[in-house]
């Protein structure tokens, strides 16, 4: 079937078929934003597994800053989500969950901050039982003012892993010249051990990710 056809009085007309894919379009795309609205999750009143995250910069940019920072939460058992019924067969993210970590600035070089390993509420949140959850991963962004409309350094670890490092050129370029906001290009530890001769490697700063468990010794 043409998608149009030719109508007496000289326009063109959409055809049925193409009437009936459009409809069903708009009809996924509104599928689609229902499943993307905000889940009904909560913050735990009662937290108690804390754990300390600081993120420090060595030889960067005296412009550079803290841009946000944020832990990420998964639950642990999907059998208490609700079924995917979408078209698409996509959770869109619903079984995660970000919370912004709050980083106070206690060096010049140095951001330091807490969040909780319990910092949801493990409860019953669609009527198909218990939802708990586990940390993924805790994240960083830093910045700087001459950089910001262009790039930005982002860093992340993981419970496991406690700890990371990156590095990036001092003399920062836009990734692509195209108005858009891009990750700087970055170096793992081992990358830059690997690549960067050592004649090299004063054109770079470097800036770290750690977690540490907090104790309450009252």
């Amino acid at each position: 079937m043409d998608e149009f056809e030719d109508h007496p009085d000289g326009t063109r007309r959409v055809s049925f078929g193409r009437l009936l894919l459009l409809s069903l379009l708009m009809l996924l795309g509104a599928c689609a934003s229902k499943e993307r609205t905000p889940p009904p999750y909560e913050a735990n009143p009662s937290p108690k597994e804390a754990y300390e995250v600081v993120v420090t910069t060595h030889d960067a940019p005296e412009d550079m800053f803290l841009s946000g920072a944020a832990v990420g939460y998964q639950i642990a058992d999907s059998g208490c989500l609700p079924p995917i019924e979408n078209f698409e067969g996509v959770s869109y993210g619903i079984e995660k969950h970000l919370v912004e970590i709050p980083l106070k600035k206690t060096a010049a070089d140095r951001y330091v901050g807490t969040y909780f390993r319990d910092g949801l509420a493990s409860k019953d949140y669609f009527g198909r039982g218990i939802c708990s959850w586990d940390v993924q991963y805790v994240s960083a962004s830093l910045k700087t003012r001459s950089t910001k409309q262009f790039t930005y350094f982002p860093i992340s670890t993981t419970p496991q892993k406690r700890t990371a490092t990156r590095y990036s050129r001092k003399e920062v370029r836009p990734l692509l010249d195209d108005g858009e906001i891009y990750p700087a290009t970055d170096f793992s530890e081992a990358r830059f051990e690997e690549t960067i001769p050592v004649s090299d490697r004063g054109q770079f700063f470097s800036y770290s990710i750690s977690i540490t468990t907090w104790r309450d010794e009252k």
